[in-house]
């Protein structure tokens, strides 16, 4: 029987048209009638970068895990830093679920998240199964650079699978690892993730011109690689990966709030982001404005909670460009009215004031150079290598103290001796600047200080997002369940807890 691939494009991986005009063209292409010329591998490699895309993809198909990525509803709304939101407790409820952590199997939450990244796996297996050597008008060098954003985004995608399932299928066709049906170890895949970054990393440019900016760089291929450590406690590995970072040209952005805004968008504290781009057809915006946007601008959903607000240090500058809080101006010049939220904030990060408010220009980060540097301080800090750990926290603290309105009274320098109170200064810090990145929930989780954090509470109050962490976090929820179609159709062994 004729072999076919299934080829996943930019306008196929998931529906990317409008509203309006819900057009699904699919592709099911033969050997011989695709991979024969040049553009054939642009549009297969561009489409591999979709899955971690924020876009509205022609529907809203919450029920099957379509529409968006999920990652939020687990970094933030299963933290303390989030609430759902939305127009009520019954809005969504299958988030409401995850945030009270009475999760079950068939959550569309659950289902979003290991299908996005798996669409993104097979895309980019996809291109690594072809030969472009030979292609009539692709450069070698195009397509050695090719070769090593695929082999990057497979292992972006398998570190978000293992992060959020623990061991899954891996699927390496080259190494002829094709069985959906058996679960990989953890460390499997971190193993099988840290050889493809191995791999990567020498076929990737340090960085691109302005119409290529979001592709994989060398950069990337090493803080993920760091990342893996970090999750692993590899505390030295992960140094050794930061320090290869940092021999690029990273910098902090002056200004904090430049990082969310636009106006730093390709600046260089970024380090891997999410393409979005406002105004174009199909449409290539990120829907954050619709999702996150105030009542009456957007659907409310994601709002910070008080115990998040009260994380901040006074002067702190990080907080108002993190949330909308009473006395703040909408983007519109409109005053921000707190009352239509149930906590009385609104996200501010990643948010523009663009119509349709589903079409918003601002990129989303995935790693930048402030994360790294946490990191940095965290692995010298668990080496009890207190003066290192320090140095690494102030240039982040510094940056947000550059920033006050007055920075001689505004966030002290942190001097303590002692190492249990500086890792309390790293994960303070780490809340404060990366708020609604989408990290807290797995910090906490690797921290192993999740089910204090967020136990269940006297005095939680559902309709305010006061500590209401429902039934509260157990062992279990250290992964989530996998989905129950998964389960069904090709007998892939559940994850403890959620028989």
């Amino acid at each position: 029987m004729k072999k076919l691939i299934y080829i996943l494009t930019a306008a196929t991986l998931i529906t990317a048209c409008s509203k309006k005009l819900d057009l699904q063209p699919q592709g099911v292409l033969t050997e011989e009638n695709v991979f024969k010329q040049a553009g054939d591998f642009t549009l297969a490699v561009d489409a591999a970068y979709e899955p971690l895309t924020n876009r509205f993809r022609g529907n809203w198909e919450w029920d099957n895990g379509a529409s968006i990525p999920r990652e939020f509803v687990v970094g933030d709304l299963m933290s303390d830093d989030a609430v759902k939101g939305g127009g009520g407790l019954g809005d969504q409820e299958d988030m409401r679920r995850m945030e009270t952590f009475t999760i079950f199997p068939t959550n569309n939450n659950v289902l979003g998240i290991w299908r996005y990244n798996f669409k993104g796996v097979n895309a980019a297996n996809t291109v690594l199964a072809q030969d472009g050597s030979a292609v009539p008008g692709l450069d070698a060098n195009i397509w050695k650079r090719m070769k090593g954003e695929m082999l990057f985004l497979r292992a972006f995608y398998y570190f978000r699978l293992v992060q959020n399932f623990g061991g899954v299928p891996l699927l390496i066709p080259e190494k002829n690892m094709t069985d959906n049906t058996t679960r990989a170890t953890t460390e499997q895949v971190y193993d099988q993730i840290r050889e493809d970054l191995d791999n990567a990393a020498p076929m990737l440019e340090p960085s691109y011109d302005a119409a290529n900016y979001q592709r994989a760089t060398k950069g990337a291929a090493y803080a993920l690689k760091a990342k893996t450590y970090l999750y692993q406690g590899q505390w030295q590995s992960c140094l050794d990966e930061i320090a290869k970072v940092e021999a690029l040209p990273y910098n902090l952005l002056p200004q904090f709030a430049d990082n969310f805004n636009g106006a730093g968008e390709q600046g260089a504290e970024k380090i891997f982001v999410a393409r979005h781009d406002a105004g174009q057809t199909p449409q290539k915006g990120s829907i954050f404005n619709a999702v996150f946007g105030k009542q009456g601008y957007g659907w409310n959903f994601n709002l910070p909670t008080d115990n998040l607000v009260a994380e901040f240090e006074p002067g702190d500058p990080r907080l108002s460009a993190t949330v909308f809080k009473a006395g703040d101006t909408w983007f519109d010049g409109t005053p921000y009215n707190a009352a239509n939220s149930i906590t009385g904030y609104n996200v501010r990060k990643f948010m523009s004031n663009t119509s349709p408010s589903d079409d918003g220009g601002i990129d989303f980060i995935y790693i930048r150079l402030a994360d790294v540097l946490l990191w940095k301080a965290e692995c010298f800090a668990q080496l009890n290598k207190l003066p290192e750990a320090r140095t690494a926290l102030e240039r982040v603290r510094g940056r947000a103290r550059s920033n006050a309105t007055n920075p001689a009274t505004a966030l002290p320098e942190v001097t303590t001796n002692v190492q249990a109170d500086l890792l309390a200064a790293i994960r303070h810090e780490r809340r404060v600047e990366l708020a609604f990145e989408w990290h807290r929930y797995y910090d906490l989780v690797r921290w192993n200080i999740a089910a204090t954090v967020l136990a269940a509470k006297p005095d939680a109050d559902p309709l305010t997002g006061h500590n209401d962490y429902g039934t509260g976090y157990k062992p279990a929820n250290a992964v989530l369940p996998i989905p129950q179609r998964e389960v069904d159709l090709i007998g892939l062994k559940q994850n403890d807890g959620y028989q």
